[in-house]
């Protein structure tokens, strides 16, 4: 049986039907499921997930899912307007350029629109755990 997943990236505004056990992914405009499901980054290189299970957090990158805890070291490294993203003992990392969005109006913190700024600052806090863990 699939497991799907629907993720959602709010600066580009757009939504992920994500088919982990296939790594297919379908992108369309409007939610098809109602509350918070997850979130992606994508850029032409690389797609990111990062989901809630009923187990805590995960991360879906190149066909594979990761868990996340607060002993996984994730590093975020900023040169000017260029990021990099690492997950050592992944061996996740991801290159990007910082997003047109940040600073763009009193909404756009770095938290609000950068998926790895958000994630580096957070997941070692019980509200990262408790947004995305599922419960029964």
């Amino acid at each position: 049986m699939d497991k799907f997943v629907e993720l959602a990236n709010v600066e580009i505004n757009e939504y992920c039907l994500l088919n982990i056990t296939k790594n297919s992914k379908e992108f369309y405009k409007e939610p098809k499921q109602k509350g918070f499901t997850g979130l992606f980054f994508k850029d032409s290189n690389t797609f990111l997930g990062l989901y809630p299970t009923l187990s805590g957090p995960r991360i879906y990158f190149r066909g594979k899912e990761y868990a996340i805890t607060p002993e996984v070291d994730i590093e975020l490294m900023k040169s000017e307007k260029n990021r990099t993203f690492i997950i050592p003992e992944y061996e996740i990392q991801i290159d990007y350029i910082e997003s047109a969005f940040l600073n763009w109006d009193a909404w756009s913190e770095e938290a609000d629109v950068d998926l790895f700024y958000m994630l580096r600052q957070s997941y070692k806090e019980a509200d990262f755990y408790n947004k995305f863990t599922l419960k029964i």
